[in-house]
């Protein structure tokens, strides 16, 4: 962070290190992304804490839906 940064960019920044913090034991996978010529790096840590049974369903039906409606 440099001294331009904002209250909110800061508030950010430091939500951001407690999250790391308290997931940084759990699996990661890291995705590169290039959109518009920018490049853009997402790191996407598994925590477990959804339900999958719940998720699954929820896109079976979500995808039901859209092939009978398609």
């Amino acid at each position: 962070m440099n001294k331009n940064d904002t209250a909110v960019e800061r508030e950010k920044a430091g939500k951001m290190f407690e999250l790391n913090e308290k997931y940084k034991d759990f699996p990661e996978r890291v995705s590169e992304y290039e959109i518009d010529g920018k490049k853009y790096i997402v790191h996407s840590r598994f925590v477990g804490e959804k339900n999958i049974d719940e998720v699954i369903s929820r896109l079976a039906f979500e995808r039901a839906v859209k092939e009978t409606l398609a």
